[in-house]
């Protein structure tokens, strides 16, 4: 919404408390383009502060707000971002600003789109898993010469349910289809 002095205003369609809204007036907009370059991949990189996880933020002058500058640069060029919608790296930069960069999507779609280009953490690549690779293709070996799925949880540590997603395909699938002669 423009209002009559020429300040944008993006709110929640849900919520249209003042709590709610954002104000971006050209103070906003010209500290947003100060605050990044282009990259040699043609991406508009944030120079700004940087949050966890390598997403830049900003501090909207006169409050206390601070907002993700990819959302930001969202909400300048493209306009509001609807309730429960995430925006998206189409170049799978979390630094990048560049409008024709980003794209609105759900969590299922960001999280799709996360596997489709490789970057999901998945099996070992993920920090925080009991297993590994070899104990992936393990698993399967054991559950072939006829153990059964609870023990095999049992040895390695971990649930039935857990062994049973990943000797489905629903977890580890990338073990799944080695062993099972299937591309991904």
């Amino acid at each position: 919404i423009l209002d009559r002095s020429g300040v944008m205003w993006y709110y929640s369609p849900a919520n249209l408390t003042k709590e709610n809204t954002m104000k971006i007036t050209l103070e906003v907009v010209e500290r947003f383009h100060e605050k990044w370059s282009v990259a040699e991949n043609g991406c508009w990189e944030w120079t700004g502060a940087v949050a966890g996880r390598g997403y830049g933020e900003m501090k909207i002058p006169g409050t206390r707000k601070q907002v993700y500058a990819h959302r930001l640069s969202y909400m300048i060029h493209h306009g509001e971002i609807p309730e429960g919608m995430f925006v998206c790296h189409a170049c799978d930069n979390v630094k990048c600003v560049k409008p024709s960069h980003l794209f609105l999507g759900t969590n299922s779609d960001n999280h799709l789109d996360m596997k489709n280009k490789g970057r999901h953490l998945n099996g070992a690549k993920n920090v925080q898993s009991k297993l590994t690779d070899e104990k992936g293709r393990q698993m399967h070996s054991l559950s072939r010469q006829g153990l059964s799925q609870g023990k095999i949880a049992a040895s390695f540590g971990v649930t039935q349910g857990t062994v049973w997603k990943i000797l489905h395909g629903e977890r580890w699938q990338h073990i799944y289809h080695e062993i099972n002669g299937n591309k991904l």
